[in-house]
C-alpha cells in the first residue's frame, strides 16, 4: 500500500517539492523517463525555465530544455500554439502577445502530447526534420498575416471623393482588439467576402464588439446574426450621411438629391428598429434592459433584497427621535385646535386611550419577561464557559 502510494507522488528534480505525479509533470514516451513515464522536472520549473525576465519564451532555453527531455522541438508548432493563444484571447493586443510565453508553452506541451503526429516524436526526430514538419505551412501563414496586418495599420484610405485625398485612416491598438475579440466571440469573421472595404470593416467591427458585450447575444446565434446585420446597416448610414454633408457643402447643392438620401437613411433606420425591437435588442424594447436601475430608489430596493442590513428602516429611532416628536406635537395641537369635541366624542377618545395604554402595558410586562429570561441565560452561558 505505502509503494502505491510513493507512486503516486514525485519529487521535482528541480525545485526539490513533492508533487501529484498525475497533474504535477508532464507525460512522456520517452525511454529516459520509462519508470513512471513523466519528467523528472516539475511543470512550474519546466516553463520558468524557458522564459525571460519579461515572461517572453527564449527559444534557446526552451529547445535545449526539450533536449534534455526528450521533447520534439518544432518552431511551427510554436507559432500555432501562439496563434491559438491569440485566437482563444482576443482581447489581448499583438504586441503584448509575446509576454504570455507561459500560457503558450502550455499550449505547445499539451499538443505535443496530444497530436498523434508529435507524441511519438523524439527531440532527435525533430532534428532531422530542421526543427520544422514535412509540408507545414504555418509559418509562411503568419509571415503573411504579419505583413498583411502591417500593411492595414499604415494603409491610408480615400473617405470620399469631395473630402480631401488621401486622409489616413489607420487601424489603432483599440481598432485590432475589437476586431479580435468579435471573431473569437463568434468564431469566424462575419465581414469576410461581403464586399466592405477595411475602412468599412474596421467601422463595423467596432459597432459589433459593443453588441457582443450585451447579455443574450453571443449565447443566441439568430440575435447574433441580427446585430451582424445591424452593424453593417449602420455602416451605410454613415456613408449616407456623408453624402448629404457633401452635398450640403457643395456651391451647387441638389435638393431633390438631398431628399432622395434622407429617405433611404430614414428606411434604413427604420429597418434597424424594426430588427431590434423583433428580437428585444434595444434597451427600449429588452424585456431585461437594466433601464432605471442606477436610480436612488432602485439601488436601495436591490440592497434591501440583498439583505443589506443598514437599508432596514430603524421604526425605533423613527418614533423616538426629537424631530418626529416635535411634528408629531406641533400636529396634534393644531388637530386640537380646529377641533371641537362634545363630551361623548372625548369619552369615546379617552375610553381608546384606556385600551391602547392597557394593550401597551401588557407588551411592555411581556416582553420585560422575556428580556429576564434571555439574561438569565447569558448569565449562565458566561458560567459555563469559566
Amino acid at each position: 500500500m505505502a509503494t502505491k502510494k510513493a507512486r503516486l507522488k514525485k519529487i521535482c528534480s528541480s525545485c526539490g517539492q513533492e508533487l501529484p505525479l498525475t497533474t504535477g509533470f508532464y507525460t512522456s514516451k520517452s525511454p529516459l523517463f520509462a519508470v513512471d513515464k513523466k519528467i523528472n522536472i516539475c511543470k512550474e520549473c519546466f516553463i520558468s525555465n524557458a522564459l525571460t525576465e519579461s515572461g517572453e519564451i527564449d527559444e534557446t532555453k526552451f529547445k535545449n530544455l526539450l533536449r534534455k527531455t526528450d521533447f520534439p522541438y518544432y518552431r511551427d508548432n510554436l507559432q500555432s500554439a501562439a496563434n491559438q493563444y491569440v485566437k482563444e484571447h482576443g482581447y489581448v493586443a499583438d504586441e503584448d502577445v509575446k509576454y504570455h510565453g507561459a500560457d503558450i508553452i502550455k499550449l505547445y506541451m499539451k499538443n505535443v502530447n496530444s497530436l498523434r503526429q508529435l507524441s511519438e516524436k523524439s527531440f532527435e526526430d525533430s532534428e532531422k526534420d530542421g526543427f520544422i514538419q514535412k509540408r507545414s505551412t504555418v509559418l509562411k501563414e503568419a509571415n503573411e498575416e504579419i505583413k498583411m496586418l502591417n500593411s492595414v495599420s499604415d494603409r491610408s484610405y480615400e473617405v470620399s471623393k469631395n473630402k480631401k485625398d488621401n486622409e489616413d485612416s489607420k487601424w489603432t491598438k483599440k481598432d485590432k482588439q475589437n476586431m479580435k475579440y468579435v471573431i473569437s466571440t463568434i468564431g469566424y469573421d462575419p465581414y469576410d467576402d461581403v464586399g466592405l472595404s477595411d475602412l468599412d470593416k474596421k467601422y463595423c467591427y467596432n459597432i459589433l464588439s459593443g453588441y457582443c458585450d450585451t447579455d443574450g447575444i453571443s449565447e443566441d446565434g439568430h440575435k447574433m446574426q441580427c446585430v451582424i446585420e445591424m452593424s453593417m446597416l449602420y455602416c451605410q448610414c454613415k456613408k449616407i450621411t456623408e453624402a448629404m454633408n457633401d452635398e450640403l457643402n457643395s456651391n451647387h447643392r441638389d435638393d431633390q438629391k438631398i431628399q432622395r438620401l434622407t429617405s433611404s437613411k430614414s428606411s434604413i433606420l427604420s429597418s434597424i428598429a424594426q430588427i431590434a425591437k423583433d428580437n428585444n435588442i434595444s434597451s427600449n424594447y429588452n424585456k431585461n434592459s437594466k433601464q432605471g436601475q442606477s436610480s436612488l430608489t432602485s439601488k436601495m430596493k436591490e440592497m434591501e433584497e440583498n439583505g443589506f442590513q443598514e437599508i432596514t428602516v430603524n421604526l425605533f429611532d423613527i418614533k423616538t427621535s426629537e424631530a418626529f416628536k416635535q411634528i408629531d406635537e406641533i400636529s396634534n395641537n393644531n388637530i386640537s385646535n380646529q377641533l371641537t369635541l362634545d363630551n361623548n366624542e372625548y369619552s369615546e377618545i379617552v375610553k381608546e386611550q384606556r385600551e391602547m395604554i392597557q394593550k401597551y402595558d401588557l407588551e411592555l410586562e411581556t416582553l420585560k419577561e422575556e428580556n429576564r429570561i434571555l439574561k438569565n441565560k447569558i448569565i449562565d452561558l458566561e458560567n459555563k464557559k469559566r
